[in-house]
């Protein structure tokens, strides 16, 4: 375990104003992950608060009989089940549901608001969800983080955002492409999503660009079948110094890299260790299908509020929550109270809740794991495999957040191609046929 106290000052831009000083306190485990020491909290905080009762650090203090938990007992390998929103649109009242929920997230991804939103663990004291997109991140938290996990609810909570391709005129994307992926380069970020880790960015910016704290499960819910799948990598960066990191095993050599394919289906939850590389390369699916998914024919006699309906229906929407234990990510606040009214209330769903009776087995689309042994040969683990999709090509993709960086990755391309929705391909690397370029970002 690494104890990192730190007092980072920010320099004023230049003919700016003073500076700003951040004091933090940060532990960490031997794995990057953010940690809880009741102890060392209560040592910091007052022994009594201003109405005389002992503060929540000492309150929610370890008793001598209680072994101190381990992040081990979180499930933090890449992994798919399908949720309750899969059953909404099968009827109109629940296909009224989804288009509802289709437009809160069009509003949350206006490029005009903050690019995420904070919903805290403590809904004792600090949050209640005021919208069915806030009661949505909770429920993600709670199904990651069972009730025996000991964490800190002052600074735990989920994270969460809305990713919509193509993007609106006012999405996010749409206004601010050139600022988020240097001069419009980024072109897999248009209909896709970059590789990137994700992290306190703005804390990481603050900090030099070299301090990479992660969320302790990062979690993708598709809202349509729609689009480019996620693809996850075990590849991580040190988060001390953002550097590639190169696992090794007991006898040396390069560990294998593991990583998940998963094809968006609306209910479909896919959920991976935060610090995990990921993207969403839409050259991954057959050639011209994202356009084709996109298009819909205009119904005689629509008006425009029934048309934007149908417009939201065909983009690729997918809703994504961190999970953040015992570490609130810097200028990450609460959906603007102005704006809450804008949105569906709790109740959106009446009683549904996202992993009520939801069955881990059941699957949403065929499922294959692959072995890719050098040499563009590969060895089919689960599952079954078309020989004539078997050819593998080595993929270079560029890094997001304005790098120069690249990844190689080997790829079966033409399965991915075959692909259907909610369809998920698990892979193996040898490590050493998997290339970082440059350095991180």
């Amino acid at each position: 375990m690494s104890d990192n106290s730190e007092e980072q000052t920010a320099a004023p831009e230049e003919g700016g104003g003073e500076e700003t000083t951040v004091e933090f306190n940060l532990r960490l485990d031997g794995d990057g992950r953010t940690i809880y020491d009741p102890a060392a909290k209560e040592a910091a905080a007052p022994s009594k608060s201003n109405d005389g009762e002992e503060p929540d650090a000492k309150k929610a203090k370890l008793d001598d009989n209680t072994a101190s938990p381990q992040p081990s007992s979180l499930d933090y390998s890449s992994k798919t089940i399908m949720t309750n929103l899969a059953q909404l649109s099968g009827d109109a009242t629940t296909a009224k549901q989804l288009d509802e929920l289709l437009f809160d997230c069009e509003i949350t991804d206006s490029g005009l608001l903050p690019r995420t939103f904070w919903m805290s663990a403590n809904t004792d004291t600090q949050q209640q969800p005021r919208c069915y997109l806030e009661k949505m991140a909770l429920e993600v938290f709670h199904h990651h983080v069972p009730s025996g996990f000991y964490y800190d609810p002052k600074t735990s909570g989920a994270e969460w955002w809305v990713q919509i391709r193509p993007s609106p005129p006012a999405g996010r994307y749409s206004m601010h492409a050139n600022d988020d992926d240097g001069d419009g380069e980024d072109d897999m970020a248009k209909s896709g999503i970059s590789f990137h880790w994700d992290k306190d960015e703005d804390f990481r910016l603050l900090t030099g660009g070299s301090l990479y704290i992660h969320p302790h499960i990062s979690t993708v819910t598709y809202l349509t079948d729609l689009g480019a799948p996620t693809m996850v990598l075990s590849k991580r960066v040190d988060p001390m110094s953002g550097a590639y990191v190169t696992d090794a095993d007991d006898d040396g050599s390069m560990s294998n890299v593991d990583g998940l394919v998963s094809f968006p289906k609306q209910g479909k939850h896919l959920s991976f260790d935060g610090r995990y590389l990921h993207a969403a390369p839409s050259d991954l699916l057959r050639d011209g299908l994202f356009e084709e998914q996109c298009k819909f024919d205009r119904p005689d006699g629509i008006d425009m509020k029934e048309m934007k309906v149908l417009e939201r229906r065909h983009r690729r929407v997918s809703f994504l929550v961190n999970v953040w234990l015992n570490y609130h990510p810097y200028n990450v606040h609460p959906f603007p109270e102005t704006m809450i009214s804008n949105l569906s209330k709790m109740d959106l769903l009446g009683d549904v809740r996202l992993f009520d009776k939801c069955d881990e087995a059941k699957k949403s689309g065929e499922s294959v794991t692959l072995k890719l042994k050098g040499e563009g040969k590969i060895q089919c683990e689960e599952g079954s495999v078309d020989e004539a999709h078997a050819n593998v090509v080595t993929k270079n993709w560029p890094m997001g957040n304005c790098s120069n960086d690249c990844i190689d990755v080997p790829m079966p391309v033409d399965l991915m191609k075959s692909r259907n929705a909610g369809d998920d391909v698990k892979l193996i690397w040898r490590g050493e046929d998997i290339k970082l370029s440059g350095t991180s970002s």
